[in-house]
C-alpha cells in the first residue's frame, strides 16, 4: 500500500507531496492540475518507466532541463507489513541521456532490483494500443507484467537484450567481412540459454492470465461475446513444445532455428529469430480483435486483461497491487462502470481520474478524494 509520496519536477508536478489512505481515492482538479501525472509517477516508481511517454526523459519538467536540477519520485510504501521508502531520481546528463538512480530505505540499488517492490496495475486510454498497436507494444505489456511476477525475469530480460544487441553488431561485421561466421556460435548459445527462460516464463504467465480473463469477460460482455488471449511464440507459433514444458526441446528448437536463419540474419544485419519477436494474439469470438473488434469491444478486452492482471498478481505474490485508473470509465456503460467499481472496491487501494461520483454514491461506496488544486485529501468523499 502507498502511504505517502513526494514528487519533484515530474512533468507539471514541480513540488508535490501528499498522503494516501486505504480504499478508493478519486483524483480531482482542473485540467492540467496533474491528475494523470500523479498516476504516471506512481506507475513509474513501480515498473521503472512511463505508460504515456514515448521516451522516459519526456517526463522531466521542461523548466529544469539544462539547469542541473533533477526529477525525483519518493514514496513510503508498506511491503510485507513493513514501512519502506523507495525513491527514483531521474537525471539528464550533458549528452541528453537519462540516468535513473534508485534507492530502497536509503541504500542505492539498481533499477532491476527496485522494480516490483511496489506492485501496480494501470489502465489508461493508451492501453488501446495493446489491441491496435505493433507487436512491440504487446511484448512491452508481457514484460511489464512478468517483471512484477518473476524476480528472475528482469535480469534475464536485460541479459537477453544485451546478447541480441551484441549478436546484431557481429552480424553487421560479418556482412562487411570484418568478422567470421564461426563467431556466431558463442552468441547463439548465450541467446538460446537466456531466451529459453523468457519463453517459458511468458507462456506460463499468459496462460494464467488468459484463464483469469475468461472468468471476467462474460461479466463485461454480458455473455454476448467471448474474449481470448494467447501467447504467440516466434519459435513455436502453435506452442507445441511449450505446452509440454519441455525445456530441452525448446532449447534445441531455438538453437536449430537460429542456425537456419544465419544467412538471412547476416544479410539483414539483425537477429530475426527469438522472443524479441514474440507477440500476443487477442481474439473476440475466435476472430482477431485488431481486425474485428469495435472500439468499445477492444476497450473491454483490454480492461478484462488488466483486471485479470490484478487477480494474477494477488494470486502469485499474495500482495494486492495498487490499481491506477486514468480516465478508465469513459466510454463504459453504466453496467460496466458498476462492475468495475465493485471489482476495485474489493482491493486495498485504488487511485482514479475521471470518476463519476454518482455511480459510487448509488452503490453506497465510501471513497476518498484528493484535490490536486488544493493539495487536500478528504476521507469518504
Amino acid at each position: 500500500m502507498l502511504h505517502h509520496i513526494n514528487i519533484r519536477n515530474f512533468r507539471n508536478l514541480e513540488h508535490f507531496e501528499t498522503d494516501f489512505n486505504q480504499g478508493i481515492t478519486a483524483l480531482i482538479g482542473k485540467n492540467g492540475s496533474g491528475k494523470s501525472s500523479l498516476i504516471e509517477a506512481i506507475y513509474f516508481l513501480s515498473v521503472g518507466r512511463s505508460f504515456r511517454a514515448t521516451h522516459d526523459r519526456d517526463t522531466i519538467n521542461k523548466k529544469i532541463i539544462g539547469t542541473g536540477d533533477f526529477t525525483s519520485i519518493k514514496a513510503n510504501v508498506s511491503i510485507n507489513q513493513n514501512l519502506n521508502e523507495i525513491q527514483m531520481i531521474l537525471d539528464l546528463n550533458n549528452s541528453n541521456r537519462l540516468k535513473k538512480n534508485c534507492s530502497y530505505n536509503g541504500a542505492t540499488l539498481p533499477l532491476s532490483k527496485l522494480i516490483g517492490n511496489l506492485k501496480s496495475v494501470c489502465f489508461s486510454v493508451n492501453d488501446m494500443n495493446i489491441i491496435y498497436g505493433s507487436p512491440s507494444i504487446r511484448r512491452k505489456y508481457i514484460n511489464i507484467l512478468n517483471l512484477q511476477l518473476d524476480n528472475q525475469y528482469v535480469s534475464e530480460l536485460l541479459v537477453y537484450s544485451k546478447i541480441v544487441e551484441s549478436r546484431n553488431s557481429l552480424l553487421k561485421q560479418i556482412k562487411n567481412n570484418f568478422s567470421s561466421k564461426v563467431e556466431l556460435e558463442y552468441w547463439n548459445n548465450k541467446m538460446v540459454e537466456s531466451g529459453t527462460y523468457l519463453i517459458i516464463s511468458r507462456y506460463k504467465t499468459i496462460n494464467q492470465l488468459s484463464a483469469l480473463a475468461k472468468t471476467i469477460y462474460p461479466k463485461l460482455f454480458n455473455n454476448y461475446h467471448n474474449g481470448d488471449i494467447r501467447y504467440l511464440c516466434n519459435l513455436d507459433p502453435l506452442n507445441e513444445f511449450i505446452m509440454q514444458n519441455d525445456k530441452d526441446q525448446i532449447y534445441n528448437n531455438f538453437h536449430s532455428k537460429l542456425k537456419q536463419s544465419e544467412l538471412r540474419d547476416i544479410s539483414l544485419g539483425k537477429t530475426t529469430i527469438g522472443p524479441h519477436r514474440d507477440d500476443l494474439i487477442i481474439n473476440i469470438d475466435n476472430n482477431t480483435a485488431e481486425n474485428f473488434a469495435s472500439r468499445g469491444q477492444a476497450r473491454l478486452l483490454v480492461l478484462g486483461m488488466k483486471l485479470a492482471e490484478c487477480e494474477l498478481i494477488k494470486k502469485l505474490n499474495y500482495i494486492e497491487p495498487i490499481i491506477l485508473l486514468d480516465d478508465a470509465f469513459s466510454e463504459l456503460d453504466l453496467d460496466n462502470q458498476e462492475y468495475l467499481y465493485k471489482f476495485i472496491f474489493d482491493y486495498n487501494q485504488c487511485l482514479i481520474t475521471g470518476l463519476d461520483f454518482r455511480v459510487l454514491e448509488n452503490l453506497n461506496f465510501s471513497y476518498n478524494s484528493l484535490n490536486l488544486d488544493q493539495r487536500e485529501l478528504n476521507i469518504n468523499g
